[in-house]
């Protein structure tokens, strides 16, 4: 999943050149691709000047393997440089810690579809998704969670018309009715806490570097 974060500034939106200065100064590798997008080496970001006239935006990528706190620790800084905010595109400004939460919870939910699969090739995957469905119940009291294997997340079941409005559902399925129960992303941080579970009880398909003999 892709997040997008721009640095909304009073003043004129820092210029690409400027940036590239910067990550120059920083020992950060980077290559130029066109005018306006700076590509870093070392991490899944993107810079790109002056989308829209509005802002420096930064498109980050999460991956099982990257280094959330080097990435947000990098984006704050460029916001300091920038003299802006951090925004997170359908979350508003954010803290650091707010903006680490988000992008360690979709690195976890890669990290728990990836220990699944590996889980189907050593012939454990009922086990351990009977088990997690039972972690994901204790999570949230009175909310039908379960792990979507389509989705690879971890859901919540709601009724339309009860919990969630047909304009609502729409977001999420195609021409809902009252009544259909659908399934929605699970509201909060849920997979950290599952990868904790996960990670502990069974490390022999939580580890990526695992020979799966």
């Amino acid at each position: 999943m892709a997040f997008t974060v721009t640095f909304p500034a009073e003043g004129p939106p820092c210029a690409l050149e400027t940036l590239a200065g910067w990550l120059t100064e920083q020992a950060e590798p980077f290559t130029q691709e066109g005018t306006d997008m700076l590509v870093l080496r070392a991490l899944p970001i993107r810079f790109v000047s002056n989308v829209d006239n509005v802002s420096l935006q930064a498109q980050v990528d999460v991956l099982s393997s990257t280094a959330v706190p080097r990435m947000v620790d990098l984006l704050f800084e460029v916001s300091m440089r920038a003299g802006a905010d951090v925004n997170l595109t359908a979350h508003g400004q954010v803290t650091r810690a707010e903006l680490w939460m988000v992008l360690a919870d979709e690195q976890d939910r890669l990290r728990i579809a990836e220990a699944l699969g590996r889980a189907r090739e050593l012939g454990s995957a009922d086990e351990v998704h009977t088990r997690l469905w039972a972690v994901l119940a204790t999570l949230r009291t009175g909310h039908d969670d379960r792990w979507d294997a389509a989705k690879e997340r971890a859901v919540e079941l709601v009724e339309v018309g009860d919990v969630i409005t047909v304009e609502e559902a729409a977001w999420h399925v195609d021409d809902p009715k009252p009544g259909d129960v659908i399934s929605t992303p699970v509201v909060g941080y849920l997979h950290c806490l599952v990868w904790r579970w996960l990670s502990e009880a069974y490390p022999s398909v939580a580890e990526a570097q695992h020979t799966l003999h």
